[in-house]
């Protein structure tokens, strides 16, 4: 007679199985009391007519996996957005019949429509170079927005010169790094009122070194990334006066990794600028602001460096939010199919959790390759959900494979209640578009005060979706730091890029960051939103860079509200 004695690992399962069971009976499900998701891609009717070249030949050079960065800021101060889209290049073998470059559209949209226009060539950014990505701040002070551009090969800064056009001003900042920089940020890490750059380097790579390694159909293909080295992030401080200065060394930020994705806040809440950075097959790092401009990778030490298995993965994407409530920024990382999406709660005292399957990120995100993710309140029911974009680096990947493909749709997960729950399906025609998406930006393209999104796709056009989704009450945070030109020392940098905002309305509070990066080798509006319910007034605080705090209360919603703080 068999042995009725439950075994260990049944008694393991059901335990488990009891706990999930318990996680969704216990998370609320709002949806029936919400509306649906609703975006539409209006690419071709906006004028956007930008193609991304790659330059793929056949050949199987590594950097045309990925390119495709695509930034979003207002140029021309005049209210909205305006677009950017990185390019790549021609490589060996590759034939086409003009330049490919970067472009810069300008946003004339009005009620009748979206409408943007190509002001590249006047406005002088239309870089040739073989593009990765891109980030945006106002580095000098002087109240325009001003763009950094990373490549394969020597980086670009351009300067904004408040009439439309731009000055490459690299060689005299000093900024112009050569080797491979996949994504970018500017922060202010000492906290002395202007812009600093951070730049990820990815790996030491020439197309003369190029390497192939046997492909599912026989033939040479792409390498893994782990067959070459690691390439050096840089931190370069704003001097102030137009130059920069790399000071990765002395301030212990000059570790060989294979960098893909940046974010910085202040993670422990101890008052000065930690770093993130995602990288690809081996382990995160996680710098810890010590203060005098010196950092230490705690990346191991926090939970954040590897998996829950202690693996590392394929780190591309990564953003931050407080999605469950309780203050502190948790993780979300994009990373290779078969892995997930890995999401890490932070449990404060710079100490992270892996807690992918308890949020339901894991099973959607498992047969994806995720690049470009962003936290944004799509539906404006006051918690931010998550939006990822996907696509596969091998381009020929279902030879051999049942599940695999390059092109992948996007996908839309809503937090109900500190849980996601994939709302892709739901959530109107511009989540039905399947291509390979590389990098993705998020902001109130319409001022109308929802979140919109831009998406970078590799040889192919661009999708610009506008959300439709209609649902609560809103307000968008345009923050003016005080810092001047000939000024900054005791005020925020001008963008007042690193504040900490706080709205409260109701029983709700949220606390969000104004980010200098995020994402994947794109830029974000600087302008921060916050979804409101059914709120009619809130109360807002804004803790400054400087250190000077910012208090605003009864607060009506639905409007943009710049803040200054010198007033």
């Amino acid at each position: 007679m068999p042995d009725s004695t439950p075994s260990i690992r049944q008694l393991l399962c059901l335990s488990l199985a009891i706990t999930l069971a318990t996680i969704l009976l216990l998370t609320p499900d709002t949806a029936a009391d919400k509306p649906a998701f609703n975006f539409l891609n209006v690419t071709s009717e906006s004028g956007i007519d930008f193609w991304h070249v790659n330059g793929a030949s056949g050949r199987k050079y590594s950097i045309e996996t990925m390119g495709g960065g695509v930034g979003l800021f207002d140029y021309d101060s005049d209210g909205d957005l305006d677009v950017y889209f990185v390019n790549g290049a021609s490589l060996p073998g590759f034939t086409i019949d003009h330049t490919p470059i970067n472009r810069l559209y300008r946003n004339d949209t009005t009620e009748d429509g979206t409408r943007f226009v190509d002001v590249t060539e006047g406005a002088g950014v239309g870089h040739a170079g073989y593009g990765m990505g891109c980030a945006v701040g106002d580095y000098d002070n002087d109240g325009d927005v001003d763009l950094y551009v990373t490549n394969f090969g020597p980086n670009v800064l351009y300067r904004n010169n408040g009439d439309g056009t731009f000055s490459d001003v690299t060689d005299v900042a000093g900024v112009g790094d050569a080797q491979w920089t996949s994504s970018a940020g500017f922060l202010d890490y000492d906290a002395d009122g202007d812009l600093d750059i951070y730049a990820v380097g990815y790996v030491q790579f020439t197309l003369e070194g190029n390497k192939l390694c046997p492909g599912k159909d026989g033939k040479p293909g792409y390498c893994a990334p782990d067959v070459y080295e690691g390439a050096r992030d840089i931190l370069y401080r704003n001097e102030g006066e137009g130059s920069f200065t790399d000071v990765s060394k002395t301030t212990g930020v000059d570790r060989e990794g294979r960098g893909m994705g940046l974010v910085a806040t202040d993670f422990d809440r101890d008052g000065d600028l930690d770093i993130y950075i995602a990288n690809d097959e081996m382990e995160n790092f996680l710098f810890d602001n010590q203060g005098d401009e010196v950092f230490e990778e705690v990346g191991l030490f926090s939970g954040a460096a590897y998996n829950e298995q202690g693996e590392p993965e394929a780190g591309m994407g990564v953003d931050y939010s407080d999605i469950d409530g309780d203050g502190l920024y948790d993780l979300l990382i994009g990373h290779y199919d078969d892995e997930t999406s890995t999401l890490y709660r932070n449990l404060g005292n710079q100490m992270f959790s892996d807690e992918t399957t308890t949020t339901g990120i894991g099973p959607p995100s498992r047969l994806k390759v995720t690049f470009g993710l962003v936290f944004a309140d799509l539906d404006n029911d006051g918690d931010e959900d998550a939006f990822v974009v996907n696509g596969h680096v091998v381009d020929n990947v279902e030879v051999g494979s049942d599940v695999a493909t390059y092109k992948q749709p996007n996908q839309l997960m809503e937090n109900r209640g500190g849980r996601f729950v994939d709302a892709s399906d739901e959530a109107g025609p511009g989540l039905g578009i399947v291509k390979a998406s590389r990098g993705l930006a998020a902001g109130d393209l319409d001022n109308d005060g929802d979140i919109d999104l831009l998406v970078g796709n590799v040889m192919d056009r661009p999708d610009l979706l506008i959300n439709q989704s209609g649902g609560g009450n809103w307000l968008l945070v345009d923050l003016v730091g005080g810092a001047g030109r000939l000024e900054r020392k005791g005020w925020s940098n001008r963008d007042g890029i690193g504040a900490r905002i706080t709205v409260t309305s109701d029983d709700r509070r949220q606390v969000k960051d104004l980010k200098g990066a995020a994402s994947y080798q794109s830029a974000n509006d600087l302008r921060t939103h916050f979804g409101l319910a059914d709120a009619e007034v809130c109360d807002i605080e804004v803790i400054w860079p400087s250190g000077r705090v910012t208090n605003l209360k009864s607060v009506t919603p639905n409007q943009i509200l710049v803040i200054k703080e010198e007033e």
